[in-house]
């Protein structure tokens, strides 16, 4: 069994119940597989492969350009550090998310369908405070106050929206 932090993720490697040279891969909470095949240096290896080369890739937002699969969740970034748009994919605090869902058309994101989040908004979801629902994104959390990041990413998008 391995727990440890990676970029801000939190890691944990178990092993499988029932399954013999499998482990479960558990990171910021989600379980990622319940029967992965190997052991546990070798699932810490996976780990920090995938973490190191969606954070190459441009972070949260711009991933989903790059590596096509499910890197736009908000449980593969680190929390506090992302915003959440309402389609439930990360995003950097501000921005927005360029998977095919999440803009229409446009490649350079100039049309995107989910506009940067209310500087207010949830730290783990696109919710103001007044109407947060508990239950969103299958995520059980209160409406908690954004980072100083979040905040700061969120008043730049506001700024440079309106200057356009």
């Amino acid at each position: 069994m391995i727990r440890t932090t990676y970029r801000g993720r939190a890691i944990k490697v178990l092993s499988a119940r029932g399954k013999p040279f499998h482990v479960k891969l558990v990171i910021n909470g989600r379980t990622i597989n319940h029967a992965w095949q190997g052991d546990d240096s070798q699932a810490l290896d996976w780990f920090r492969r995938i973490i190191d080369r969606i954070e190459a890739s441009g972070g949260p937002g711009m991933v989903a350009m790059l590596i096509p699969g499910q890197y736009t969740e908000p449980h593969w970034w680190e929390p506090g550090a992302i915003d959440i748009n309402p389609k439930g994919h990360a995003t950097r605090p501000g921005g927005v998310c360029m998977c095919s869902s999440c803009v229409i058309g446009d490649p350079a994101g100039d049309n995107a369908r989910f506009a940067p989040l209310p500087v207010d908004a949830c730290r783990y979801c696109h919710q103001l405070r007044d109407g947060h629902r508990h239950d969103i994104h299958l995520d059980t959390h209160r409406y908690t106050e954004p980072t100083v990041a979040q905040r700061a990413g969120r008043q730049e998008a506001i700024r440079l929206g309106k200057a356009a």
